[in-house]
Formats: C-alpha cells, structure tokens, sequence
C-alpha cells in the first residue's frame, strides 16, 4: 500500500534535503525552543475558592468579638436596681445619681435613662421592688409556718426584717428607705400606707392583739438599731433576743 505524503515527510519536519534549516519551518522551530514558562498552563484566577468557615472555639450561643449580642432590657434594669441598691446601702440615698449608678452597673447613662428618666423614677421602682419582695417573703414564711396561726403573720414579719441572707427580702434597701422617710415628708407620705398593712393589729382579742403587736415593733427595734449601728451585741444575745421574742408570738403557748 503506498504511503500518504503527508506522513512521509513527518519525521523531517524543520529540515532541508542535505540539512540546512528550512526557512518556511522556521517559526515551528522557534516555538519549539520557548521559555518554559511559555509552555505553561494558565494561572488560575485569582479569586480564592470559598473556604469553609472557621467554627468558633467558644461554646455555642456565645457571640463572639464584633458580633456582641447586646444584653437583653430586663437584665439591664435588674442590673441598675442592683447597683442602684448597693449604692443606697454603702452609701446613702443621696449618692445614688444617674451618673454613679451607670457607671457602677457598666451601662451608659443613655442606657440608664431608657428605663428611669430621673433619679426620682429610679428610687420609685428601688423601692417598690424593695416593698414587693418583703411581702413575697413574708407571705412565703407564712405559708411555711407551722407554729399557732395567730402569731403567723407576726413572726414572719420578724425574720423577713432581721434575714440579711435572703435577698429576696431586701431588708437593706428598706432600711434605707426607712431612713429617707425619717427626713423626707413627700417619701414617708408616699410609702407609709403599703409599710403600715404589714403592722396593723392582728383581728385577735386586745390582749393578743398587744401581745403580737409588741412582737413586730420589738422586731422593728432590732433592726433600725442595726441601721443607726448604736446597738453593739454579741451574736449569742441578738440569737437570744430573736428566740425570745418569737416565743411571745406563740399565743397557744402564753402563760
């Protein structure tokens, strides 16, 4: 079978019969003899492919640098109250400003007066939530007395007011309240009504009806001497001074 031209040629490409350079293949030559990098395939583009996000080492729900979730309005306004409060006990009602109580619970002052536009509405809601959760405690005491029910209610007046461990009792922040109606007449007109129903006598014949009355303003005593810091006793007789006076609240057991 005879031969193509074409292929017979193939395997002298780029040369001249007797081996001179054949000019009309030249410019195959110089192709062949290019830089490498020439021969190269492209580069690829030069936008990265999408690389899966990094996962944060912090533990789910935690928002991470540049992504603070800001705090949620009630816990800011517990935060103020509480600052609020520490400020009054440490100190007075009259150091608590808006400026003093923003910085203490690490809000701006915008921040503070988004919930209370003035230091009067602020020590209103301090106090109101001071009165609410005395009540909450005396009526939790109550409910859990199981002593004589007529002295109940009176008894559970007496811890709530000496329980400096119970927060929910806020004895402090009464305290301070109570010292703020010693010399502010629009204060002890505005609070002495909801602190009156706490101490009215006990529908109880005249002579108990004393008897347990004596309990809550023995109890009052107690703890307004802690407020004026002029009663210096030891543990042992304040516990006694306690015992005695809710053995008098026990009416079942009066002699």
């Amino acid at each position: 079978m005879k031969k193509s031209p074409v292929k017979a040629s193939a395997g002298a490409a780029g040369h001249a019969p007797g081996g001179a350079a054949n000019p009309a293949r030249q410019p195959a030559s110089h192709v062949a003899q290019a830089p490498e990098e020439a021969q190269r395939p492209a580069a690829p583009s030069a936008t990265p492919a999408p690389q899966p996000e990094a996962k944060s080492a912090e533990a789910p729900g935690t928002p991470t640098s540049g992504s603070r979730r800001k705090k949620a309005p009630v816990q800011v306004r517990a935060q103020l109250l509480q600052a609020a409060s520490d400020i009054a006990t440490d100190h007075s009602v009259q150091a608590v400003t808006l400026d003093a109580v923003a910085e203490r619970a690490g809000v701006t002052k915008g921040a503070l007066q988004y919930h209370f536009a003035n230091k009067q509405g602020l020590l209103d809601a301090l106090f109101d939530q001071a009165l609410e959760h005395f009540e909450s405690q005396i009526e939790a005491r109550m409910a859990a007395d199981r002593e004589d029910p007529h002295g109940a209610n009176a008894r559970a007046y007496l811890h709530a007011t000496i329980d400096e461990t119970n927060p929910a009792a806020s004895p402090n922040v009464l305290r301070v309240l109570v010292a703020a109606m010693m010399t502010d007449p629009e204060i002890r007109e505005r609070y002495s009504a909801p602190m009156r129903k706490w101490t009215r006598p006990d529908p109880l014949p005249l002579e108990q009806a004393a008897r347990l009355m004596i309990c809550r303003l023995a109890a009052d005593g107690l703890w307004i001497s802690d407020l004026l810091g002029y009663q210096d006793m030891s543990d042992a007789m304040r516990d006694e001074v306690v015992r005695q006076i809710e053995r008098m609240t026990i009416l079942d057991k009066a002699s």
